[in-house]
């Protein structure tokens, strides 16, 4: 039942966002999807609570994988701040700010760590299983 539940609201959250987008790119006018965009960054951090806590109350030790992975996450993010320059170019719109550049740099940033990273451990888990067939 819960499955079947969760398809549907997956379904309709997909259609909901694709109109969105469709409409935006008729009529000009994003500010509903930028107001969607916040209300999936809600339900999204909503749901990752409910499932630590739920996965708290069923496995406590499982509480100490679920704060290092946080803590690593919050270490990438200060990396790439700390790496984001900030500055702002010619090419980009009037009133761009320095933070909002800078806070873009960060998402870049961490997006390529991530992505270095995610490729590394591919190729890592490929050359271990090559090396540890039995």
């Amino acid at each position: 039942m819960a499955e079947k539940l969760s398809k549907i609201v997956l379904i309709a959250l997909l259609v909901v966002g694709a109109a969105s987008f469709i409409g935006s790119m008729f009529f000009e006018q994003y500010n509903f999807m930028i107001y969607l965009c916040y209300a999936y960054t809600f339900v999204g951090v909503l749901g990752g609570v409910a499932a630590f806590v739920m996965g708290a109350m069923s496995k406590p030790e499982a509480i100490k994988a679920t704060i290092i992975g946080v803590v690593g996450m919050g270490v990438m993010l200060g990396i790439s701040y700390a790496l984001a320059s900030g500055e702002i170019l010619k090419v980009y719109p009037e009133g761009t700010t320095e933070s909002s550049v800078k806070w873009s740099d960060t998402g870049l940033i961490m997006l390529y760590i991530i992505g270095t990273l995610s490729i590394i451990s591919v190729i890592y888990s490929g050359v271990a299983q090559l090396f540890n067939k039995d």
